[in-house]
């Protein structure tokens, strides 16, 4: 009678046991993760570096035309000085040199905005075609999240800032297949080196020496 009571008492159990096997989920696949330096992105695009130097010029002109103003101001400051104040020479000098003044601060505060905005717009531009290209190649090479990391090493680090900054990154080791960086700027500056239309996916063409594409 024991032996029979233990036999279906292992019958259950393995059973359950079955049951339990089947209804638990099958493991999921490993996700894959790709890391870009969109600081080396950043400094190396041809685009970035047009657009840079498009801005650099607009600044300069809004230079020049502020040290003329400036340089006005301090003739007609030193001019005032030779009338005796309350006199109507002093006071038209003098309303011509607020009149001035009132002029070159509505100038440099609406240069200030001008070039924020359109460093802004470059910095929009230039962000949309590196997530472009991320995702397009991304979707080519099957990975799942793309990140953003620091390619640099602490021994390429020189300013004592940077290396605290190096030393506290989030990847401490990266498998330098994962790095996606040089693929996505060899992409994003293809139309510069040759002239032609950047292609649509930055696919096996893109790809450095001896990199297939990962299934």
């Amino acid at each position: 009678m024991k032996q029979l009571i233990f036999s279906l008492l292992a019958v259950a159990v393995t059973a359950t046991t079955g049951v339990a096997q089947a209804q638990s989920p099958a493991p999921t696949k490993g996700h894959r993760v790709g890391l870009i330096d969109m600081a080396h992105v950043f400094q190396h695009y041809k685009k970035f570096e047009e657009l840079r130097s498009g801005l650099q010029a607009e600044i300069e002109k809004s230079d020049a035309e502020a040290k003329v103003m400036v340089e006005r101001l301090q003739k007609m400051q030193a001019e005032i000085k030779k009338f005796d104040a309350g006199s109507t020479e002093y006071e038209q000098r003098e309303k011509q040199l607020l009149d001035l003044k009132g002029e070159f601060d509505a100038f440099r505060a609406a240069t200030q905005r001008r070039l924020a905005r359109r460093e802004s717009e470059t910095f929009k531009v230039i962000y949309t075609d590196v997530t472009k290209a991320v995702k397009l190649y991304a979707e080519y090479a099957h990975f799942d999240h793309v990140m953003r990391f620091n390619r640099k090493g602490i021994e390429e680090i020189t300013n004592p800032q940077e290396a605290v900054q190096t030393m506290n990154k989030t990847f401490i080791y990266t498998n330098s297949e994962n790095d996606i960086t040089d693929v996505v700027l060899q992409y994003l500056n293809k139309p510069y080196a040759t002239g032609a239309p950047a292609p649509k996916t930055p696919g096996t063409s893109a790809l450095p020496a001896g990199r297939t594409r990962q299934q």
